[in-house]
């Protein structure tokens, strides 16, 4: 009996210890193409981070840890400009990334929610070539909850929202132009880098659950607009607001503003059996360069 209790002790003591870990991601800053298919698409030329080299990515890869975490985040530029690396309201160090050099990013996960991580460098226009992602905080055990003692749910989303005006911004940019950041019509509008006739086929974007299912949708706009995300087929509960947890019972809404550089957290219920549309309530940004629609939008599956 005690022999089973001290090695009862000992794998608690190690669950404990492995709750608090180590986290390393490697991230690579690189040119790229962001293509959107369908009516109005193009090829957009981005920056962005990838996983690997020469693999850039929009949005950046999502990174995801455990509140409480050592997190480690190593930074290759392969450009042959400046860049950083800055969670929003988490990390302090705005210095810069040499071209072609490198940096070793630590921190501490803070408390479990959504977090925007992006390069804060030349004037906004980094962020708006693709360089932006989220980061992922869990409760400390992991579980399956908002936080630790707050509501459940069954499925997760992540969606990160993206504007860019080609023209004007990406066009400039690439080649080596002097962006005017006083101009910005953004003609160009994505949830997780695609397009409306993409993201809503895409099972890692779109929700689907079964009767009485919920899903946690984690928003992190990325973009220069703020948008407006309006769902159909049910009213979602607003538990999480720029950070800010909200008070219970949680209010319901069919529509929420997220504003630039911030985060919203809700929870979808599947009430009923159909597919219902979720876009942006702005007719702009439900385009790609105008035509309708291939903007903002994605699908929700309700079996």
């Amino acid at each position: 009996m005690l022999k089973k209790l001290g090695l009862t002790v000992l794998l608690l003591l190690g669950h404990s210890a492995a709750d608090a870990a180590e986290r390393n991601f490697t991230l690579h800053i690189d040119d790229g193409d962001l293509t959107i298919t369908g009516a109005g698409g193009t090829t957009l030329s981005i920056w962005g981070y990838g996983e690997s080299a020469g693999l850039p990515a929009v949005p950046a890869p999502t990174l995801t840890v455990n509140e409480g975490d050592t997190v480690n985040v190593t930074v290759y530029n392969h450009r042959n400009a400046p860049h950083n690396f800055v969670v929003q309201n988490v990390t302090t160090d705005t210095n810069s990334i040499a071209a072609n050099g490198s940096k070793i990013y630590s921190f501490t996960a803070p408390t479990a929610g959504s977090y925007l991580y992006s390069d804060t460098l030349n004037n906004n226009i980094n962020r708006e070539m693709g360089l932006h992602g989220a980061l992922i905080v869990r409760p400390a055990d992991n579980s399956n909850t908002a936080w630790t003692g707050g509501p459940a749910y069954d499925h997760e989303r992540i969606w990160v929202i993206s504007d860019m005006d080609k023209p004007r911004w990406n066009d400039v940019a690439s080649t080596g132009g002097n962006v005017d950041t006083a101009v910005y019509k953004p003609n160009y509008f994505m949830l997780n880098g695609l397009g409306g006739f993409d993201a809503m086929m895409d099972h890692n974007t779109m929700i689907m659950g079964m009767m009485d299912e919920v899903t946690l949708v984690r928003i992190v706009n990325a973009g220069q607009f703020s948008h407006s995300l309006h769902f159909h087929g049910n009213h979602f509960e607003v538990i999480n607001v720029s950070g800010v947890r909200q008070p219970t019972p949680f209010e319901q809404w069919d529509t929420i503003n997220v504003p630039p550089m911030s985060v919203a957290e809700v929870l979808y219920t599947v009430n009923q059996y159909g597919e219902y549309p979720m876009h942006v309530h702005t007719a702009q940004a439900e385009t790609a360069n105008g035509v309708y629609l291939n903007g903002g939008a994605t699908m929700i599956m309700m079996h």
